[in-house]
């Protein structure tokens, strides 16, 4: 019988709300039904494209933390290298045009090293296409190897609010097993939704983070969960 039960529950769906902006979660949706489980789309921020002019000057090469940056970049970088975060964003700069993609290992900071050899190769400063806001690890990295680079604000995330009516479509089956948390703001975004959905607090959900600093603006006695390191794999690897 111990064996039986560890048989359907490892094969037991969850059911797990999605808070990323509609683009993503599409994505997120489908690499959760690849693994068994049921997505639960509820949008709390929408993505804002900005189009700031690159700057006068030599430029060595580009930097992208996220697939969002992939249109400024497909009109400023071409032909010129681009070092992505990690796959995801990687995927989204190749699918944008861009041929000179160097992938990373999934976190920004670990793009240092990578950075510092490729502005001490080309011999000028580097571009790091952000979002308005994100982590300071990548450019206190930066820094602290003296790599030349500068910082233009190429996207940014709107929070958004979902209507009671979308609420309870995403709700409709009764509480989630988990919610994919992926930012900090997402987070404090997820905590004022509980606020106006009291069964989000039930300690049955899994606050699943992308990393202990995202865990760490859920609301006092919540337990976050993250994986081994910060990317969606590692962390979808959390239901299996």
């Amino acid at each position: 019988m111990g064996l039986l039960r560890r048989l359907v529950r490892l094969r037991r769906v969850a059911r797990v709300l999605v808070l990323r902006e509609a683009e993503d979660g599409t994505r997120t949706a489908e690499a959760l039904r690849a693994r068994g489980h049921e997505p639960l789309l509820l949008p709390l921020q929408t993505a804002c494209l900005l189009d700031p002019p690159p700057g006068g000057g030599p430029v060595g090469g580009f930097i992208a933390t996220s697939a969002h940056a992939a249109p400024w970049l497909a009109r400023h970088a071409a032909g010129m290298p681009v070092l992505a975060v990690g796959a995801r964003t990687a995927e989204a700069l190749r699918g944008a045009g861009l041929g000179r993609v160097v992938e990373g290992p999934g976190r920004a900071r670990d793009l240092v090293p990578m950075a510092a050899a490729l502005g001490s190769k080309a011999g000028a400063p580097l571009v790091y296409a952000a979002g308005r806001l994100r982590l300071p690890d990548l450019e206190t990295g930066l820094r602290a190897r003296a790599v030349p680079f500068r910082t233009i604000e190429v996207y940014g995330m709107d929070d958004r609010v979902p209507d009671e009516a979308e609420i309870d479509r995403a709700l409709a089956g009764g509480l989630p097993d988990a919610a994919l948390i992926l930012s900090r703001r997402q987070a404090e975004l997820f905590e004022a939704l509980a606020a106006r959905r009291a069964a989000l607090l039930h300690p049955a959900l899994r606050p699943l983070c992308l990393s202990a600093a995202v865990a760490a603006r859920l609301r006092p006695g919540r337990r976050g969960e993250w994986g081994e390191r910060p990317t969606l794999d590692r962390l979808l690897a959390l239901l299996d």
